[in-house]
């Protein structure tokens, strides 16, 4: 009874104490830039062993844009949000490559995009400033991506249109530098995997002088964004 009674007084100073931190707009765009700390590549997710099927290469630092439209219903302290962002990250280096034939080290781009469309709810927590508003919240995405594979500037093209249903958790501070005009920065974490397939649109190339024979059956991935997202933007409160 007494976790109840505190949990109620919690409530109530915490929703109390937001509202009058909330302004009368309700409606704001953001546009932002984003950085993910980390994600997998697996290169034979349909292995026959454990072993093979957790077979990966690291992509680390993953940058890309974004935008939000955000509706805070009159008088309460929640709101909704519908973002859409875009990031992509690609390895390059040389590999030694023998699909068939003897092995040679041939150029490799390996990598993938994500696009993450989301909805979410959030509610402001009191600070206590009037220039400053800190927002925690979460909701539902969906994931729609591609790998990017190319050996010899040759694509493999994929094959599949990998979507992937997930949640996520967020939590912002933003600091307003002119009334409806604020900056915003969020650490966001959300863990969305794609299984995706690729082939390879030629059979041969001659690259350096050298013939590359490429395999003509399907070639599986699995992508794994696994890390933090970071993003910083503007927010413009429009009415």
């Amino acid at each position: 009874m007494r976790r109840l009674r505190v949990l109620a007084l919690f409530t109530v100073v915490l929703f109390g104490t937001t509202v009058l931190q909330a302004d009368d707009n309700i409606f704001s765009v953001i546009l932002r830039g984003s950085y993910t700390t980390s994600s997998k590549v697996f290169f034979n997710p349909n292995a026959s062993t454990e072993e093979l099927r957790g077979q990966f290469f690291q992509l680390d630092g993953i940058t890309g844009w974004g935008a939000e439209v955000r509706y805070r219903f009159p008088g309460e302290t929640f709101f909704l949000t519908l973002s859409a962002d875009y990031f992509s990250k690609t390895r390059e280096q040389d590999q030694i490559i023998g699909f068939v034939g003897p092995e040679r080290r041939f150029p490799v781009a390996d990598g993938f995009t994500l696009i993450p469309v989301e909805l979410g709810v959030y509610t402001y927590i009191p600070l206590g400033s009037e220039t400053m508003r800190l927002s925690m919240g979460g909701g539902l995405g969906v994931y729609y991506g591609k790998r990017i594979l190319r050996v010899a500037e040759v694509d493999a093209v994929m094959q599949n249109s990998p979507i992937n249903l997930g949640i996520h958790i967020s939590s912002g501070v933003e600091y307003q530098v002119y009334p409806g005009i604020l900056l915003r920065g969020d650490m966001k974490f959300r863990d969305p995997e794609l299984k995706t397939v690729n082939r390879y649109t030629q059979d041969r190339t001659t690259y350096d002088g050298v013939d590359l024979a490429f395999p003509r059956n399907d070639i599986s991935g699995r992508v794994n964004i696994n890390g933090l997202t970071f993003s910083f933007g503007v927010v413009v409160e429009l009415f």
